[in-house]
């Protein structure tokens, strides 16, 4: 994680857009302290489904939960995808949800990641399956209540994927996708697991801040916290994983995250097309990035 201390002068020069973010300019090169954060910003709180519709069944979404030491003891639920007509073993791509969404949210109607999935299988292309974990608000990091949303995909429910043979998934090298936080979450698990582990990474809106002026105590619960997490910094990080990132050009996160992909090097596969924050737009991308995902992962777990 990175450990440099970040200050105002410093934040702000490397803030791309700043200015039209609403960001005063500041000259002091004390730290910004936690109490210091404006919580305001690109907006990630989806609206929350009070009646989620019926999960499509081709294919089917296999369920389950376990207790979870590394969400603070509580029960956590999941949601694995196996495409139709395949058998044997197969590569898994984890999923990492949004805010206000859960581990069955991509799998509803109006996502239906299975769905396309089956599409892209049907039509000749290597299978994969897909497998999601409820993080609630976590925001895929150590948080103060013990919770930490990253630490429970990585160390348990991979590892259970692994071991359940009815799923009969390998999570040797994984892909991994996810939209706004779970865009955000999907990069950080990549950072933690490195190339080794992860064959290819696709991200839909990914919640991310540059500044701390603008976090919110959704996704940081203070500087320190902000300091320890952010991926802003890291990207040399993803030097050997590929990537595809996905945002529309009216998203809240755009200018955020093209200022994040703009020190990737070597250039992350970055489409931007009109759209928002919204399913709409993810749903009319997922169809490349589900050939990205299975593209890299097939390659690289040969």
């Amino acid at each position: 994680m990175r450990s440099t201390e970040l200050t105002r002068r410093g934040l702000l020069t490397a803030t791309v857009g700043a200015a039209a973010l609403g960001v005063a300019a500041c000259t002091s090169h004390d730290p910004i302290e936690a109490d210091e954060a404006v919580h305001v910003g690109p907006d990630d709180e989806l609206p929350v489904e009070t009646s989620p519709a019926d999960i499509p069944t081709d294919p089917p979404v296999v369920t389950g939960e376990f207790a979870s030491a590394k969400m603070a003891g509580r029960n956590t639920r999941w949601a694995v995808a196996r495409p139709r007509g395949v058998t044997g073993e197969l590569p898994v791509v984890i999923v990492a949800h949004a805010l206000n969404t859960n581990e069955k949210s991509l799998f509803r109607p109006s996502m239906n990641m299975q769905g396309a999935l089956q599409k892209y299988v049907d039509a000749g292309n290597p299978p994969f399956a897909l497998a999601a974990a409820d993080v609630g608000r976590n925001y895929f990091h150590l948080r103060t209540d013990g919770s930490d949303g990253a630490a429970m995909i990585i160390d348990e429910f991979m590892p259970m994927l692994d071991e359940n043979p009815e799923l009969n998934l390998r999570i040797d090298r994984i892909g991994l996708y996810g939209w706004s936080m779970g865009g955000y979450g999907a990069l950080r698990i990549a950072s933690i697991l490195g190339p080794q582990r992860v064959a290819s990474i696709a991200v839909s809106s990914p919640a991310m801040w540059a500044d701390p002026l603008m976090f919110p105590p959704r996704a940081f619960d203070s500087f320190a916290d902000y300091q320890a997490n952010s991926l802003f910094g890291q990207q040399h990080v993803f030097k050997k994983i590929p990537l595809m990132i996905s945002i529309g050009s009216s998203d809240q996160f755009y200018t955020y995250t093209r200022q994040w992909a703009a020190d990737l090097h070597p250039p992350a596969a970055f489409a931007t097309t009109p759209g928002g924050h919204t399913n709409r737009f993810w749903r009319s991308v997922m169809d490349d990035q589900l050939e990205f995902l299975g593209r890299e992962l097939a390659h690289r777990t040969d």
